[in-house]
């Protein structure tokens, strides 16, 4: 992680300017009296940078000074940045050159007017020169450090914590086998969280006195001084430390702790280097190996470098208890009942704190004793910020971990205030804009600026202001909290803009993301036209179809010549159909991000685009074609072009040597040497994709392309054509053979190549690295390579290869002395259709996973020796007589369509089996699934030669998800409601079952499917739906014989959300009454109920409805689709209503998968 020094927001601005203007272009081209004046001008306002940024938080007149200056230093920039590309363009011409350097000169001089004047200010403001960054005073809005931590605290105003309490105090009492090494426990948090306070929860726990012989608890903070540490430990311990030799002072505190069983707290670690902690740890590696060390901080770079052996990554706490910890301050001895309107406000008011203890606690004591229903309102609708100002410890301890950054750390932060609160956000395509913004150009010649960018996001993202998202594991996002910080740093140079928000728009704004929509789209944009100094522009239209924001030739045009300046511009899924040549216009713009518009072709003109960095055109599926002339794009880095369907690269693209990212590269169809193109680029790094290459011919083509070179290429996805012939005057072999990628590579695809053998490449000693590989549709190999002797192999994918009959020694590396397939975790064979046996069957020590699906002439055999598998699934292989293997770790199993599949024994561990439409399959099912107490997820059939006539289960507190196809009596073979977890019960085609057992249906049950069980149907009021206050969901598919309406009053529950009646041949009339109480239900699906006259009356159905769906149900259909007649306005008031909309119906057990619109079948999750 970078050293964390505390640098002012503008001194890396500051740098890179100064950097420009001492550039030979400026300094031969400009006058050397001017440039020598902006020079010194620039670095005495440099040095007044850190004193101003201690100050403005204090001193209104200084954060003023410092929003004049940042904008002129923005203009400067511009400027600069300006000049460099029309150098750049008109240097030929001498004449425009001239003209061009004294209308740039006149404008630098008033520039330096204004930078003068602000320099003039600094008697009157207070500032004073440094020379230095420092961190002494640097920022507290109260004083210059924060209050040092001890180990006491009031336990009575902690709230949430419990759970988090007794699971490191059961650590802390555990033996941890760790050989020598003491365990180490970090706790992980933004700051604000409650670190400090769950550790001090622990220290003072009575179980810790008896554990331990010794405790100490230590406060480090921002400076990690191991003599002032060990001296600070030493007096804990009622010892003298009144030396300042390090050797003497660790030897009094190892002759305290020689053989003792310690409790070692270090709190507040804020940065850390390994050599320090193994310092300060010296006495402590004589204590007791039983020893425990907790380490609190805001990095988790810090729990790396301490070699954490357990790490508590704090969470926000719940709402309950924000609200408990909130009321029990602001109402000291009050009851809430005695002020119902403070008790909605301050929920409200909670709720922004983002579940930050430190947040609550603050918001609580402020309001603390004040009734007045208007200061709490002023506090509600206040910007979470502006609590800075105040008495708030929040946003001073987000602030103090903001000041402490470098300057460049604090620009990219600033940035992020450009996007929402909530938003999600991609590492890469964050790192790209900070690019653009010219945020990453430092004076560190040693790294690119992508690598620069990582190591930022990573630090960031240390001190938790950057977080992975809970939704999307590969996304980012920022505490509200953090938001709001970011915003408050930034505050006028950027803006958001949603709905009818904006205002005039100071001309200060630098960085714009703004939502469009039919309404105001028009007239937002016409005022972001006057921003003429905008660098970014983020637009996303809101609404869909006709009813979207298009942004059109006109809106464009007026974009494109009056935002000159923009460096960034993002119309991504927007609704573009055309991109207007004024583009053309933009020529400091550096990022460009189109993806997922309607666009079918660039303009010429984005070829004038010379600075231009990053081009996103993924997701533009009518793209087929990119510019002639765009191999003048000569800066351009990343190109992404997945889900484009370019049919041929442009001419030259080899000349753009910075490419890094090019996700797709085409071969042409009539001139496949143009692979070619790709030998020089070889700084591609992560993704690439090279398809037609069943138009490379001669293999020295193939080997112009140059794969083996490209050392920073991770992932390679190598595509033949779907239907193209075999050519006998040409090797497929030799062409692939000359493909050959770095050795470097982490994954590997091929598809569709049609040659008979695949290449030598494929092999250990050529591909160490190799992780991931998947051979897909390589119809015309009769031998696999022999993969079992890569030796990082973890996935691996074999997908209709049929051309395969035996696989034997070969495959895993013929006589090789090496154990085969040693890192294998994954293995697939899929659609495999002429394999018919599996010879050589060890090895896979660490396979965890193994699939074999669609493989109808396999016969024998499986590996039956795999000690660390856990997922098996074999399905549609007919003709297989195997045993499943044996293993103690096995979770899943999934048997379907195996008929003389062999079942001796289940594993204890599975918590999944899945046994279906295995015809010859014979095993005892009492015997087996017996042993079986933790099972959660159990699908059974019992058609073909499986019999049983009880279905003993044990696992009653595991068992979440029950299925039963087939079963041959009339009731069921266990006591349901003994199944206290049983969320789902789905029963298929048991035409002979009428009753549940006796104490009926497990009360937790939330879906309930009912497919074609007759019998069972006709005694439904039996069953005591109604009772379930649980049940969400209810599916049933049945003729419905004598029944005249469904359903009877009070048959469902008022939980339900979601009905689906699917098949119901003879059902003519759905009762009103029955729908009377259902006022929770969202979804209504109706499909296949040919007999089915009329939906219930307007008043009928519940005003919670939310979609009505009809399919294949014509009498429904035929009286409902005409929009203009009386029927349909008994529907229409329900926001989505489809009838026949070719509503594609899903599997019967593919329950809460796929898309919304085509969910026939009932949610049982």
């Amino acid at each position: 992680m970078a050293e964390l020094i505390g640098g002012a927001f503008l001194s890396s601005f500051f740098q890179v300017t100064l950097q420009s203007i001492a550039s030979r272009d400026f300094k031969d081209l400009c006058n050397k009296k001017l440039v020598k004046k902006l020079e010194i001008t620039l670095n005495s306002i440099n040095q007044l940078l850190d004193d101003a940024e201690t100050k403005k938080y204090q001193n209104q007149n200084v954060k003023n000074w410092l929003d004049r200056l940042k904008h002129e230093v923005y203009e400067v920039d511009q400027l600069l940045d300006e000049f460099d590309t029309s150098v750049q363009r008109k240097s030929k011409v001498q004449h425009f050159l001239s003209a061009f350097i004294n209308r740039f000169e006149s404008r630098i001089r008033d520039s330096l007017d204004e930078l003068k004047l602000l320099a003039d200010q600094k008697d009157v403001l207070g500032l004073t020169q440094r020379s230095f960054p420092s961190y002494e005073g640097a920022v507290s809005l109260q004083s210059s450090k924060r209050s040092p931590t001890a180990s006491l605290v009031d336990e009575s105003s902690i709230r949430g914590r419990e759970g988090d309490k007794e699971e490191l105090i059961k650590y802390l009492l555990s033996y941890n086998d760790n050989g020598n090494q003491v365990s180490t426990i970090s706790i992980v948090g933004l700051p604000g969280m409650g670190k400090t306070t769950l550790a001090q929860l622990v220290y003072n726990d009575q179980r810790m006195d008896k554990q331990f012989e010794l405790k100490v608890w230590v406060h480090v903070s921002e400076y990690f001084d191991v003599i002032a540490l060990t001296k600070i430990i030493l007096r804990k311990f009622d010892s003298s430390a009144n030396s300042e030799d390090l050797d003497i002072l660790q030897r009094q505190l190892q002759e305290i702790l020689m053989g003792k069983n310690y409790l070692l707290v270090v709190d507040d670690v804020w940065k850390l280097n390994e050599e320090s902690w193994e310092k300060l740890l010296l006495p402590f590696n004589h204590g007791s190996s039983t020893s425990k060390i907790i380490v609190t901080t805001r990095d988790k770079e810090v729990a790396l470098i301490v070699k954490s052996t357990k790490l508590f990554d704090l969470k926000q706490l719940e709402k309950s208890d924000c609200w408990s910890l909130f009321s029990s301050l602001a109402f000291p001895g009050k009851k809430l009942s005695e002020y119902p309107n403070l008790e909605s406000i301050g929920k409200n008011i909670v709720d922004k704190c983002g579940g930050l203890p430190l947040a609550v606690k603050t918001l609580g004591n402020l309001l603390r004793k004040k009734y007045s229903q208007h200061e709490w309102d002023k506090i509600l609708e206040a910007d979470m910020w502006r609590l800075a100002d105040g008495d708030s410890n929040i946003n001073s301890a987000l602030r103090l971990s903001y000041h402490n950054l470098p300057s460049n750390l604090k620009r990219c932060f600033a940035y992020c205030s450009i996007f929402p609160k909530g938003f999600e956000f991609d590492r890469d395509e964050l790192i790209k804009l900070w690019m653009a913004e010219g945020l990453l150009k430092c004076c560190r010649r040693d790294k690119s600026e992508e690598e620069l960018g990582n190591e930022f996001f990573d630090d960031l993202e240390s001190i938790s202001f950057l977080q992975q998202s809970l939704e999307d594991h590969k996304s980012i996002v920022m505490h509200d909290l953090v938001n709001d910080l970011a915003k408050s740093e930034s505050q006028e140079f950027c803006l958001q803009i949603e709905g009818d928000s904006v205002q005039d728009i100071s001309e200060r704004t630098r960085h714009i993301c703004c939502y469009l929509d039919l309404k105001d789209g028009a007239r937002i944009l016409k005022q972001i036209y006057k921003i003429k100094g905008l660098r970014s522009l983020l637009v996303e239209s809101r609404g869909y179809g006709k009813d979207c924001f298009m942004i059109d030739n006109n809106l464009q045009r007026n974009i494109f010549s009056k935002l000159k300046y923009l460096r960034m511009l993002s119309f991504c899924h927007c609704e573009l159909k055309e991109l207007a040549g004024e583009i053309g216009n933009l020529k400091l713009l550096r990022y460009l991000n189109l993806a997922g518009t309607l666009i079918e072709r660039l303009p010429d003109s984005i070829c004038k685009l010379n600075k231009l960095e990053t081009l996103i055109l993924e997701g533009c599926s009518k793209l087929t074609k990119l510019p002639s002339n765009f191999y003048k794009l000569v800066c351009l880095r990343h190109l992404n072009l997945e889900g484009c369907n370019i049919k041929e690269m442009p001419k030259q693209i080899g000349s753009l040597i910075h490419l890094q990212t090019l996700s797709h590269f085409v071969v042409e169809e009539e001139n496949g040497s143009n692979i070619q193109e790709l030998g020089k680029l070889n700084r591609l790094r992560g993704k690439l994709c090279i398809s037609g290459l069943e138009h490379v011919i001669n293999p020295e083509d193939a080997a112009g392309a140059n794969l083996k070179d490209k050392k920073h290429v991770e992932e390679l996805n190598m595509k033949y054509g779907d239907n193209y012939k075999l050519n006998n005057n040409r090797s497929e072999s030799n062409v692939f053979e000359a493909l050959q990628p770095n050795n470097n590579l982490n994954r590997l695809y091929i598809s569709q190549y049609k040659g008979k053998s695949f290449p030598k490449w494929i092999r250990g000693c050529h591909l160490p690295n190799l992780v991931s590989l998947k051979l897909q549709s390589c119809g015309s190999c009769l031998h696999l390579p022999p993969l079992g002797q890569l030796p990082c192999l973890k996935e691996l994918a074999i997908c209709d290869c049929h051309g395969i009959k035996i696989i034997g020694e070969e495959f895993h590396g013929n006589n090789s002395t090496n154990v085969p397939f040693l890192s294998l975790e994954v293995l697939k064979f899929v659609k495999m259709n002429s394999w018919e046996e599996w010879l050589c069957l060890e090895g896979f020590p660490l396979l965890k996973e193994l699939s074999i699906k669609s493989c109808p002439e396999l016969r024998s055999a499986l590996p039956q020796h795999l000690p660390s598998l856990q997922k098996l699934e074999i399905i549609d292989c007919e003709l297989l007589e195997a045993s499943i293997p044996k293993g103690d770790n096995i979770i899943e199993l999934d048997l379907q369509r195996c008929d003389h599949i062999l079942i001796n024994e289940l594993p204890t561990s599975l918590k999944r089996f899945v046994f279906r439409e295995n015809w010859f399959a014979k095993f005892s099912v009492e015997q087996i699934l017996i042993n079986n107490t933790i099972l959660e997820e159990l699908k059974f059939d019992f058609i073909g030669s499986v019999k049983c006539l009880s279905l003993d289960l044990r696992c009653y507190s595991s068992l979440r998800d029950l299925s039963i196809t087939g079963w041959h009596s009339s009731s069921l073979p266990l006591e349901l409601h003994l199944f206290t977890n049983l969320h789902s019960l789905k029963l298929y085609n048991c035409p002979r079952l009428d009753s549940f057992p006796n104490g009926g249906l497990p009360s937790n049950l939330r879906g309930l499917v009912i497919w074609n069980c007759p019998e069972l149907i006709a005694l439904r009021q039996e069953w005591g739906l109604f009772r379930l206050n649980s049940l969400k969901s209810f599916f049933v598919s049945d003729e419905f014989e004598n029944v005249e309406s469904f359903p009877e009053e009070s048959l469902l529950p008022p939980t339900l959300t979601y009905l689906n009646l699917n098949n119901c041949s003879k059902l003519r009339i759905m009762n009103n009454k029955g729908f009377l109480h259902l006022k929770s239900l969202k979804d209504l699906y109706i499909v296949d109920c040919p007999s089915l006259e009329c939906l219930p009356e307007k008043e009928g159905l519940p005003n919670s409805l939310s979609n009505l769906y009809i399919l294949n149900s014509p009498l429904l259909k035929e009286k409902y689709q005409n929009k203009k007649e009386e029927p349909w306005d008994t529907i229409c008031h329900f926001p989505d209503v489809s009838i026949d909309e070719n509503l594609q119906q899903e599997p019967i057990d593919a329950l809460g998968k796929g898309n919304r619109r085509s969910r026939l079948i009932c949610d049982c999750e």
